[in-house]
């Protein structure tokens, strides 16, 4: 059990300029010690000094104290940052210590850190001290607190620094690795500072890092703490990053701020480290110290560190990467090379749009690494899919602004060689148009607003083989971005989904060869659907769609939104929407995923408009096999107008964008991580081939008893509209104990040709990692 704070003993400064903290087996007795350092702050010239407690217990205590040791010929008159480490950096089997500081003189501050070689049982440096190293582009003119640790990524000893800068405005915390340390200080590689998202705090007075391997998968996590000082009493709260890799980013993400039983008014600083178990997690120890009136006090803790595992079996985890998109993704698509396309042509800002500052990013997947292909229109709200071969289709795009007037343009983004290439133009504008797949693997264009701020009410059809517009007969007036489902039997179904007004349209089942429509009653309030979202629920073959939430459309009067949901079974004589449970919060702007184990995540939106503190608090599975919703772990960014949300190869969800007004862009990455990712080791896949026909059959390699195969089609979506995600049931057949036959279908109606992901979801309900295949 966690105890309370522990005095350090004979305190003697009156005034401090942070501290440090290490725990370390340093006498060889099997039991672990702590070393505490204070940087002392006298009138002229600062001190550092440490010493060490021997047998550091779980309830904060030691059992004796050795004298303090000062470090000798100490660096700044003013410091805003300390830490300290403790490693067998020369392998000789006895402990080194790192000592850290950050000196404060006028303009900018400056990162300072030198060794110790060869502790002695109470902490006195026998091997000689290396000289003071400065940090190399130092990150801070003003920092409110540092701390260092140690830690081995791939095999190479790296010492892992953190500061917080304080700026005007929000403070932020940084960090960044020294790679291949050494025992006279040299780094073989110094990696760039990442920014620890979501920072906690304006003004801070103290923070501490220190790493280990939480979740077993070889790699460390970052534990990050931070003291904030708003007016009151101070809060101590920690954050973890999880998959520390060589790249220098936490690629699994940033779980979000654990507040501590904190009570200090004011620090002058803290650290923190861990306390190691052999039979159970490490405890996180604190360190801070107290800024009374009169004489400081040193205090230590030691607490049980939480983590987000402990309910994702249940409700999954929501994680923010500490790199962002770079740009505002207004459209994002799965690309079937496993990278992620985002863009946004001018992004909603008139002024890049007049400046033909257009953007494209394609994040490497799952790499904290994005490139930036050149986009020669403005592709501003226009229409994707997918072409057969995998490349993406764009038509539309912004002409101008105020009033909007559609581009006629159209564009194929090749991802072999990361470039848009520009195809015929349309015989219309098209601004917030809906593209969809045909059987034959053509794409259909329709509505988008003109080249005159009209509707632009003919549909357009792409050839796929000769790369060519024609039209079609018209169906009405779909509205923009109007949701559409290519049904089994070859026709489009408009869900009554859409962005705006619905002109006029209620739910329609559309002959595009004939323009013939069939309406589909039942969906209540037609006119409050703006910003729904509709997905053909799993498996595709029994054609059922839902429509989930949506508002109405007056910006200047904004109606609530809706938690209703409508489900319509499209195989019925008479197809009409019924009543389906409705969601636990009513969300427009949302966005809906197919997870490979059959459900439905509904994420994002907010309960009135764009309005942030509307947006629900977390988001919800639906299970249609059982017709009932569970609500996910919370997330951290609300996600509205311009936000999108993809299912990724690996079984997870990104979700990304929001821009509320013009020029107000997010840019931060949060990760879904599903229940099934914690209910047990992922099944393991291998096709035979990447490539099948149609009714062809594929044997994979897979040892796990299997309850279902599933063919999923990756998303392409903007604008809470995808009509490209769906997934389609496999007939398999287990052949020996470790393969399985899997049949592909027969219709491509039911599956358009393209690259689709095969799921193996084993009888846990665990789903594989997602593999690449090509049907045609």
């Amino acid at each position: 059990m966690a105890g309370k704070f522990v005095p350090v003993p004979d305190w003697f400064a009156w005034e401090n300029q942070d501290c440090g903290i290490a725990v370390a087996d340093i006498d060889g007795d099997g039991n672990p010690d702590v070393v505490v350092l204070m940087v002392d702050d006298p009138q002229g010239q600062n001190t550092g000094s440490y010493r060490v407690g021997k047998g550091l217990a779980t309830d904060g205590t030691t059992q004796s104290w050795g004298p303090w040791l000062p470090v000798p010929d100490w660096y700044g008159w003013e410091n805003q940052g300390a830490g300290i480490a403790i490693g067998d950096l020369n392998g000789n089997g006895r402990p080194d210590l790192v000592v850290f500081l950050v000196d404060n003189p006028p303009g900018q501050n400056q990162g300072f850190y030198r060794i110790g070689r060869d502790l002695d049982a109470d902490g006195t440096v026998t091997g000689g001290w290396t000289p003071w190293i400065a940090v190399p582009d130092w990150y801070g003119w003003e920092n409110q607190g540092a701390d260092i640790c140690l830690t081995s990524i791939d095999g190479r000893t790296t010492l892992v620094l953190l500061t917080v800068d304080n700026p005007p405005g929000p403070n932020s915390g940084q960090f960044r690795l020294a790679k291949d340390l050494t025992a006279d200080g040299a780094v073989g590689e110094w990696t760039p500072w990442v920014e620890v998202p979501d920072w906690y705090g304006w003004e801070n007075q103290g923070a501490g890092i220190t790493a280990t391997d939480l979740d077993g998968d070889g790699r460390p996590e970052l534990i990050v703490f931070a003291v904030d000082d708003p007016d009151g009493v101070n809060a101590g709260v920690y954050t973890i990053g999880w998959g520390l890799e060589g790249s220098g980013h936490a690629v699994d993400g940033w779980s979000g701020w654990t507040e501590t039983d904190w009570g200090f008014a004011e620090n002058q600083g803290a650290a923190v480290a861990l306390l190691p178990h052999a039979d159970a997690a490490p405890e996180l120890v604190v360190f801070t110290i107290d800024a009374p009136e009169g004489p400081n006090a040193g205090y230590l803790r030691v607490l049980e560190l939480e983590t987000d595992l402990t309910h994702a079996p249940h409700l999954g985890l929501w994680r923010i990467l500490d790199f962002g998109t770079e740009i505002n993704p207004v459209h994002a698509a799965v690309l079937h090379t496993g990278d992620v396309l985002f863009f946004a042509g001018s992004g909603n800002d008139p002024d890049r749009h007049d400046a033909h500052e257009f953007r494209t990013r394609v994040w490497h997947y799952p790499r904290p690494q994005l490139s930036a292909p050149a986009t020669p229109i403005d592709l501003f709200c226009v229409g994707q899919a997918f072409l057969p071969d995998g490349r993406l289709l764009a038509a539309g795009g912004t002409e101008r602004y105020d009033p909007f007037y559609g581009l006629q343009d159209a564009l194929i983004f090749d991802p072999a060689t990361s470039t848009w290439n520009a195809q015929p133009d349309m015989a219309f504008g098209r601004w917030y148009p809906s593209l969809a797949p045909l059987p034959n693997g053509d794409i259909v264009a329709v509505s988008g607003l003109g080249t005159d701020n009209f509707l632009s009410v003919i549909p357009e059809v792409f050839d796929a083989g000769t790369e060519t517009w024609s039209q079609l007969p018209s169906p009405g007036p779909i509205p923009m971005y109007g949701h559409l489902v290519l049904l089994a039997d070859g026709r489009l179904f408009y869900t009554g989904g859409q962005y705006g007004a619905n002109n006029g349209m209620r739910p329609s089942i559309w002959d595009p060869a004939t323009g013939a429509t069939v309406e589909v009653p039942g969906l209540t309030d037609p006119g409050s659907r703006n910003q729904s979202t509709s997905v053909l629920l799993p498996p595709a073959q029994q054609q059922r769609v839902m429509i989930l939430g949506g508002g109405g459309f007056d910006m200047h009067s904004p109606a609530p939104a809706l938690a209703d949901t409508r489900i319509v079974d499209l195989t019925a004589a008479a197809p009409e929407y019924q009543p389906a449970p409705p969601m636990d919060h009513p969300r427009m702007h949302l966005s809906a995923v197919l997870l490979p184990d059959r459900t439905v995540l509904a994420t994002g939106g907010s309960g009135m408009e764009e309005m942030a503190h509307a947006a629900p608090p977390h988001a919800e599975i639906f299970d249609p096999a059982t017709g009932t919703w569970m609500h996910t772990a919370p997330c951290r960014v609300p996600r509205l107008y311009h936000s999108i949300a993809l299912l990724t190869p690996d079984g997870k969800v990104i979700t990304a964008g929001s821009n509320p007004a013009r020029k107000t862009e997010e840019l931060r990455i949060e990760t879904y991580w599903p229940p099934y990712l914690f209910q047990g080791e992922q099944p393991q896949l291998a096709l035979a081939s990447d490539t099948a026909a149609y009714g062809a059959t594929v044997t994979a390699t897979t040892a796990a008893t299997l309850r279902e195969v599933n063919l999923v089609r990756p998303g392409a979506c903007t604008h809470s509209c995808d009509n490209e995600q769906r997934l389609i049931d496999l007939e398999f057949t287990s052949t020996t104990p470790d393969s399985v036959t899997i049949t592909l279908p027969t219709n491509p109606a039911l599956a358009p040709p393209g690259w689709y992901l095969v799921f193996v979801v084993n009888d846990q309900g665990v789903p594989s990692t997602g593999q690449w295949l090509h049907l045609s």
